[in-house]
């Protein structure tokens, strides 16, 4: 309306309408002297909107509303129906008989209600029939008069100016270097420059996605990032935004996150432009983390995914995949981030087929330490399988917590299964604590009952949580059982006392 000659320019906004209704669908209503943006207000200081809000209330209408993903078409059609000056405020009639010739299907209008005249009632209606659609019922009782409408550019302009059709018809495809680009996007101020540098920026970012050129993308999506945090003007930040959401895709964060064990040179500008990306950037990690199986690899993917911080509901849901690697990853980077609301969901993996995802999960539970994750632990000593309860005593011993020895020793006493009972003596070594000492020695010690014996394997086990635990009374019982009638235990007991004056920091896990 106002610069009807400046393509460009009608080109850019163009571009950032379609992008921002790829986001869902966008309604602006009229309220009063306000204009409301799906709701809220926005500033009426914000350039253009006092134009959208005159034009609206020019041609008779409350409302306009673009569906999510409405068409670049559609939108210049609305954007030209408005822009026409209405011979006749006809309840928004014309605007709507202009909406139907233009087939604009994804975009639509509301009219203003129309007041009838004094003594007279409007007839009583329905909620529905306000909401359906106010204009067609005007259509159907009137012939709407027509406006005068700016007309659409002729096929030599669109063709000699690159018109606002042909573009999203026919894309232009950037002639400069992403380098260039970059350097361009640096040096200028002007928001119409940096919105057409970015454009093409995002261009050459997806087509650098689709070949897997990683280094282009990681470094357009990090320098896109710094200069948007230079940058003040409303216009041109917006765009920066609605950019960087539009690269903020699998296809794209995928690739520099695929090659991060492979580019330490450039490990944190793409972690910094992964953390940017939130969820997405999470995702785009969590994905990695679920394909590989190397070790190496794996902890690159950790660690970057710790650092990013975001992903939640993501590591919640893969908690359920049936890959046994992909469920365990999930489990650790849950404790890592100490997400107290996993609670619930890490303690139902205790119960897991596979020892190894249990442990992890033991281990996570662990590091939330809340309450209910210590119960859960406590609770699977008593519970679910041999290998559970093993697991659950490898990991309560961790905390160093006094109260552990007591819930420990009571579930020793309980348990039936000798490999549990083995695994728990020699977490109580671990332990350490006087109580947990206390019940390692008389372990250890010969069974002095005729009608309960207990076996050699349980005092070795035994012996080995007391040179685990290396207190006064562990030593000294050691020395004792150095003389043991038990050739077994003599044995265990020597061995046990020369590893601890060699100085070994753990006794080597023994499987009876």
């Amino acid at each position: 309306m106002r610069e009807p000659g400046n393509v460009d320019e009608q080109k850019s906004t163009l571009r950032v309408l379609a992008a921002t209704s790829r986001d869902g669908s966008v309604s602006l209503a009229v309220h009063g002297e306000m204009l409301l943006a799906n709701g809220q207000a926005v500033p009426m200081a914000l350039s253009g909107l006092v134009d959208i809000t005159t034009q609206l209330s020019l041609h008779g209408l409350a409302m306009f509303i673009a569906d999510a993903s409405a068409s670049p078409g559609d939108l210049l059609a609305a954007a030209r129906i408005l822009a026409a000056m209405p011979t006749v405020n006809d309840g928004g009639a014309a605007a709507e008989a202009q909406r139907q010739l233009a087939r604009a299907t994804t975009i639509r209008f509301a009219a203003r209600p129309r007041f009838a005249p004094d003594g007279q009632d409007l007839p009583e209606m329905e909620l529905g029939d306000v909401l359906d659609d106010p204009i067609a019922e005007a259509m159907s009782r009137a012939t709407p008069r027509m406006s005068r409408a700016i007309p659409a550019p002729s096929q030599d302009d669109v063709e000699s100016r690159g018109g606002l059709f042909a573009q999203f018809a026919a894309p232009r495809i950037p002639t400069e270097s992403h380098v260039a680009l970059l350097d361009k996007l640096d040096n200028t101020t002007s928001s119409g420059t940096i919105i057409n540098v970015l454009d093409d920026l995002a261009v050459v970012a997806e087509t650098a996605a689709r070949a897997l050129q990683a280094h282009v993308v990681g470094d357009i999506l990090f320098r896109i990032g710094r200069r948007e945090r230079q940058i003040d003007a409303f216009d041109a930040k917006r765009a920066f935004a609605l950019i960087l959401k539009r690269l903020a895709r699998p296809n794209v964060l995928g690739v520099i996150a695929a090659q991060l064990p492979n580019a330490l040179d450039k490990r944190d500008e793409w972690i910094e432009v992964l953390k940017r990306a939130g969820d997405d950037g999470a995702d785009a990690l969590i994905e990695q983390l679920a394909a590989v199986e190397q070790q190496r690899d794996r902890r690159v993917f950790f660690d970057a995914f710790i650092e990013v911080k975001a992903g939640v509901a993501a590591l919640m849901h893969m908690l359920r995949d049936p890959r046994w690697f992909v469920a365990r990853n999930a489990a650790e980077l849950l404790g890592e981030l100490e997400v107290t609301q996993a609670e619930h969901p890490l303690a139902e993996m205790l119960h897991h087929e596979d020892d190894r995802v249990r442990r992890s999960s033991n281990s996570a539970l662990m590091r939330l330490g809340t309450p209910r994750a210590m119960q859960a632990i406590q609770e699977s000593l008593t519970d679910g399988s041999a290998q559970s309860r093993k697991d659950a005593a490898a990991a309560i011993v961790a905390r160093k917590d006094v109260k552990t020895a007591a819930v420990l020793i009571k579930a020793l006493d309980g348990e039936k299964d000798e490999e549990v009972q083995i695994a728990f003596l020699v977490s109580l070594g671990k332990l350490a604590t006087a109580d947990a000492v206390e019940r390692l020695v008389r372990a250890a010690e010969p069974e002095r009952s005729m009608f309960r014996k207990k076996t050699t394997q349980f005092r070795v086990a035994a012996i080995h949580g007391l040179a685990e635990a290396r207190t006064p009374p562990a030593l000294d019982t050691l020395r004792a059982l150095q003389e043991d009638k038990d050739p077994t235990v003599r044995e265990a007991a020597i061995i046990g006392l020369k590893r601890i004056s060699r100085g070994t920091t753990a006794v080597p896990r023994v499987d009876f």
